[in-house]
């Protein structure tokens, strides 16, 4: 049989005795960096980082907070007496969700042959859309505002409101929410 000190409680581990573990918010205002340590502003750099997209000749932005995900074409569902940019209806995990082609409602025409068609599903549940794509988003930085918004195809005029541009690229904030409440009257 072992005897063991009263006075001198050990932690968990069995390790440290309880009166030297110290709180963590204690530990983290102790933290003393290195030599040369320089702090990373890891939220500046998130907010820098922006994601687009091209469709119909256009680059687009996805709205920041708003989710997406990149889907191969897959089938779907066509919508009787449906305005001629909206391909149909997919079913992604149970959620139906609308097919749109840019490039039909900017001129009418179908989307020009793509290698592999992809669809770009923005937002979740109820207000997810997709939009056929010509290939995947790509990853922005050094975007900033530009002074004057170009001249857009009449059906994305209102939801068009901000032009950011990293050099001679034009990327435009789309509103794709207000975009389709608006077609869908």
């Amino acid at each position: 049989m072992m005897e063991t000190d009263s006075s001198v409680t050990t932690g968990s581990s069995g390790d440290a005795p309880l009166e030297q573990v110290i709180a963590p918010s204690e530990a983290l205002h102790r933290f003393a960096p290195p030599e040369g340590f320089i702090p990373v502003m890891l939220e500046t750099t998130a907010k820098q980082l922006r994601y687009g997209f091209r469709s119909a000749g256009l680059g687009l932005l996805i709205r920041q907070g708003i989710g997406s995900e990149a889907v191969p074409m897959m089938p779907m569902a066509t919508i009787p007496n449906g305005p001629v940019w909206l391909l149909g209806m997919i079913n992604l995990r149970g959620n139906l969700v609308p097919i749109c082609d840019l490039r039909r409602l900017i001129d009418g025409k179908p989307n020009a042959a793509l290698e592999k068609p992809m669809l770009l599903v923005l937002d979740k549940g109820e207000q997810a859309a997709g939009f056929l794509i010509d290939g995947y988003p790509i990853a922005l930085t050094g975007l900033r505002p530009a002074n004057q918004l170009p001249g857009l195809p009449q059906p994305l005029e209102k939801h068009v409101k901000t032009m950011l541009a990293p050099d001679e690229e034009v990327w435009l904030e789309f509103d794709h929410e207000g975009f389709l409440e608006e077609a869908m009257q």
